[in-house]
């Protein structure tokens, strides 16, 4: 009967104590587990010419020199609301013009950025990216980017369905005149009245 008493006593203790990983630091952990290091030894101090840096959150926006408009504004909002930096990872044969239309996009934004020219094999050098960036949230791309088709319908269905990191699509807004003829479309038909 003792002993069943005991361990009942353990069970509810263990109960009330189930969050304490959550919120106690490692010593307290060990002393409401009742395992107290009989020796108490002083931690190790931090030394003093190592600094403490932690990783900045990155968003990666994957462009082939398209993406201005909704697709990179995304990503910028993305990066001011999670106070986090920018890589743009560029692919393909990509006009110089489009590519400083998009980092001017982003400095207006007043945010750091890095431009990544991918290489021949962009899908490998795009899964090495994410592997060495640890602090990377997510990637945008646009639906119709070759690169993004890619992986979403080859390289994601090889490994299971899964990616450590989401692959986020926007696609790019129409403009004012095109949201205008779609307006006047007829619901039924699709089609323009007469």
């Amino acid at each position: 009967m003792k002993k069943l008493s005991d361990n009942l006593k353990q069970m509810l203790n263990g109960l009330a104590h189930q969050d304490a990983g959550e919120f106690l630091s490692m010593r307290e952990k060990m002393k409401a587990l009742g395992m107290e290091a009989e020796i108490k030894a002083k931690p190790s101090p931090v030394p003093r010419n190592i600094a403490k840096q932690s990783a900045t959150q990155r968003i990666a926006f994957i462009s082939d020199g398209r993406g201005v408009g909704a697709p990179l504004a995304y990503a910028i909002d993305a990066c001011l609301r999670q106070g986090a930096k920018i890589d743009l990872l560029t692919h393909g044969t990509t006009d110089v013009a489009n590519i400083s239309a998009l980092e001017n996009q982003i400095q207006a934004a007043g945010l750091d950025n890095n431009h990544i020219q991918l290489g021949l094999s962009a899908i490998d050098d795009i899964f090495n990216y994410i592997r060495n960036h640890l602090s990377l949230i997510f990637l945008v791309a646009m639906p119709d980017d070759n690169l993004a088709k890619v992986i979403i319908e080859e390289v994601i269905p090889k490994r299971g369905a899964r990616m450590s990191v989401p692959l986020v699509l926007i696609e790019d807004r129409p403009n004012e005149e095109d949201a205008y003829s779609l307006h006047k479309q007829s619901p039924k038909t699709g089609l323009n009245p007469v």
